[in-house]
């Protein structure tokens, strides 16, 4: 045999090789291996973890070990599945059969498991409510009720954690919250507002109030927003860029509880109505990726958080709902590596300080009240507000103050944003009887007013009456009357008129709005003495200190 035979055979033999390396086992065999190792993580998970699926069918599993609940979906309960099967059985599991085995937990979760609602960090209603720690590998949890709070050691809820959610430490019982105003820049005269506000984020099943924080450069506004956050819900990205859109808005939400952007200038219409929207509770649907038929739904009720150097917030249901909060300027500089060091050393303390008020709060509540004809839009946090001031020594009246100088803010906000708000102020200067007509008619009469150089005027009747709606709830703050008729005589009638006298009187001159002590005409906010037309505001001012609420 030649030197080039030889070659050859060998070439031959090594090329053949790897078909026998299956030492005898076919193709068939390999498949079945794959499937039964598919099998297997089934079973694994199984014995582990507990399938059940939420009111959205999104399928979860609860570790039966730690109590841990993770979506199947996604890539922490993958990771979990994959290194635990590996240190178990010592061997690491085929790609394939981990998506094969994620796909039958999924539909076994979706069609046998029961179906329960599932929480990110706060849960519960009707005066018991539970805080999730969310300390890795344990599913202890804050339960706080009227004049108590415990920690719960095997809870009745289920508390999802996103990846980007971070633990909070163990509390601590009668510290003092007044450490917090060392680094949260509030003023004295709003602080029952802020601490009201944390207070609130406790409690899930009531409408949130917004807050938003403003002030000049060198307001610590990102300082103290962050410091607030991370009291009750501190993140791997407490602060983030104002969303672009409606779906960041709402998937943001879906993974945090509460919601927070910084350096905010502005708003557009359609974010401003989605955080209305996940304020007070709503969902947000999308086609899912790669179907016809098929939709991805987020339902969410979450704090919201703003903070910018100009207001940003100019919707009128939205500004209804927000509280503005003005902070001032930092006098003393302090490094801020120290501050940090600080606040994280005394957070055990400062967040049992705010559980204390929050169960003394809770205890307090069934016995506040207030009159029929001073319930804002916000009575729930109003009436919880309250609750808080007595609950830190104060009384229920110092609140409302506060809280009504705040619905001052949004008012005067209002009227400045609405060019229709302005032009119906001045138009019923001069016509304080109002009249009735069809909203063509009196956008005809009322256009005379307009502000100048005004680009934002409606282009037509439909456009006048649906700002003429929006402008409603802060001109009859104000004494006027702006409503629809209905149809009458072949048009829709619209009326603008003095605002009836009921449970909440007006003043005699209803011109300037009194703030701080100072008369500001809430046009063009210049200070004047000449009565005017804006004092209702300031009447409800002077109710609120004349009113014992607690004993209404």
């Amino acid at each position: 045999m030649t030197g080039v035979d030889l070659f050859a055979k060998q070439w031959v033999e090594i090329d053949l090789q790897p078909t026998s390396l299956n030492d005898g086992r076919g193709e068939d065999e390999t498949e079945n291996e794959r499937q039964s190792q598919a099998s297997q993580l089934v079973a694994y998970v199984q014995t582990r973890a507990e399938l059940f699926h939420d009111e959205n069918k999104e399928v979860y599993a609860q570790d039966r070990g730690t109590g841990e609940v993770r979506r199947v979906d996604g890539r922490q309960f993958r990771d979990w599945l994959v290194a635990s099967f590996y240190k178990d059985a010592g061997k690491s599991a085929r790609d394939q059969s981990v998506r094969e085995a994620l796909s039958t937990l999924s539909g076994l979760g979706r069609f046998d498991g029961q179906c329960l609602p599932v929480h990110i960090r706060v849960a519960g209603s009707s005066g018991q409510y539970f805080l999730d720690l969310a300390i890795p590998g344990d599913s202890r949890v804050i339960c706080i009720e009227p004049d108590r709070w415990f920690i719960c050691d095997s809870p009745a809820v289920m508390f999802t954690r996103p990846e980007a959610m971070q633990p909070l430490p163990m509390p601590i019982k009668g510290g003092s919250i007044s450490m917090l105003w060392k680094i949260a820049n509030i003023p004295e005269n709003q602080r029952l507002l802020v601490l009201a506000w944390l207070v609130e984020c406790l409690r899930p099943d009531t409408p949130f109030p917004l807050i938003e924080l403003m002030g000049e450069q060198g307001t610590a506004k990102s300082t103290t927003h962050t410091a607030l956050r991370r009291l009750i819900d501190p993140n791997a990205c407490d602060l983030r860029t104002a969303p672009k859109s409606a779906e960041d808005v709402f998937v943001g939400a879906g993974a945090s509880w509460i919601v927070c952007y910084e350096n905010v200038s502005h708003l557009s219409a359609q974010i401003q109505d989605a955080l209305c929207t996940v304020a007070t509770g709503g969902g947000y649907a999308k086609r899912k990726l790669f179907t016809d038929a098929d939709e991805s739904i987020i339902n969410v009720k979450r704090p919201v958080g703003i903070n910018g150097i100009s207001a940003a917030v100019t919707a009128q249901d939205l500004i209804d709902r927000t509280l503005s909060i003005e902070m001032p300027v930092v006098r003393e500089r302090v490094e801020v590596t120290g501050l940090w060091q600080a606040y994280e050393a005394e957070r055990s303390q400062l967040l049992g300080a705010l559980l204390d008020i929050a169960a003394k709060a809770l205890a307090l509540l069934p016995s506040m009240r207030l009159p029929a004809g001073d319930k804002p839009r916000l009575v729930e946090f109003a009436l919880l507000g309250m609750a808080v001031a007595k609950a830190v020594g104060q009384s229920g009246t110092e609140f409302m103050m506060q809280f009504t100088a705040s619905r001052q803010e949004s008012i005067a906000r209002t009227i400045d944003a609405s060019p229709v708000a302005g032009a119906v102020l001045e138009w019923f200067e001069r016509y304080p009887y109002g009249r009735r007509a069809s909203a063509k008619a009196l956008m005809g009469e009322i256009e005379q007013f307009r502000p100048t150089y005004c680009d934002a005027w409606p282009k037509s009747a439909k456009g006048f009456a649906d700002a003429l709606r929006r402008a409603a709830p802060a001109l009859r703050q104000l004494g006027v009357e702006c409503r629809c008729l209905g149809k009458i005589g072949g048009s829709v009638q619209w009326e603008i008129v003095p605002k009836e006298q009921g449970t909440s009187s007006s003043p005699a001159s209803p011109d300037v709005l009194q703030i701080n002590g100072r008369e500001e005409d809430i046009r063009t906010f210049r200070t004047s003495k000449q009565a005017l037309f804006r004092d209702e505001v300031e009447q409800a001012g002077a109710q609120v200190v004349a009113t014992d609420y607690e004993e209404f």
